[in-house]
């Protein structure tokens, strides 16, 4: 998601107009008017403000989203692959967690081969609500289901279990971080 900047930030570069029309990058104060003097003794402070007013703005950008990537596997109860039939079962060694202030998105992927499955919703607490599947190809489907990070009693991600429908396919990552 990219950063926006609250409204009525301008982030373009903009140079100071004097009564004459823009003034020049270099200033010889004695040559101007007062009123061309004192708009050049504003440039300096305007720009500070601008800097000011952006890098405030940076770090909100910064705290909007959080990614984390853990290594693992997706492994699945043998109960389960009995029923592959009925479910897409997603094959991964890594998970991407891009989480928001509301969405997440999991991204189930195989380092040589990339994105297996991507689950997107609402996040709260441990628990996703999904609204989208985006497939292996890049088709993005809505879908209804839920995720959950299930922890250890040491506070450790343990499991991260997904269940997703989406039209007439049912979609499953069950994904075991590393030990190591």
């Amino acid at each position: 998601m990219p950063c926006r900047f609250a409204p009525g930030i301008d982030t373009q570069p903009r140079r100071a107009l004097g009564r004459n029309g823009p003034l020049p990058q270099t200033i010889e104060l004695q040559a101007f008017s007062p009123y061309d003097r004192h708009m050049a003794s504003m440039t300096l402070p305007i720009r500070a403000i601008a800097l000011f007013a952006l890098a405030a703005a940076a770090p909100l950008c910064a705290q909007d989203t959080q990614k984390t990537s853990i290594d693992g596997r997706c492994q699945y109860p043998e109960k389960v692959v009995k029923n592959r039939n009925e479910t897409v079962l997603i094959l991964c060694d890594m998970v991407e967690i891009d989480r928001g202030s509301a969405r997440a998105t999991l991204d189930f992927a195989q380092r040589s081969s990339g994105s297996m499955a991507r689950f997107t919703g609402s996040m709260s607490s441990d628990t996703m609500a999904i609204s989208q599947v985006t497939l292996r190809d890049g088709r993005r489907l809505s879908a209804t289901g839920t995720c959950r990070m299930h922890r250890r009693k040491d506070g450790e991600l343990a499991v991260i279990s997904c269940l997703a429908k989406a039209g007439t396919r049912t979609f499953a990552a069950n994904f075991v971080p590393s030990r190591v």
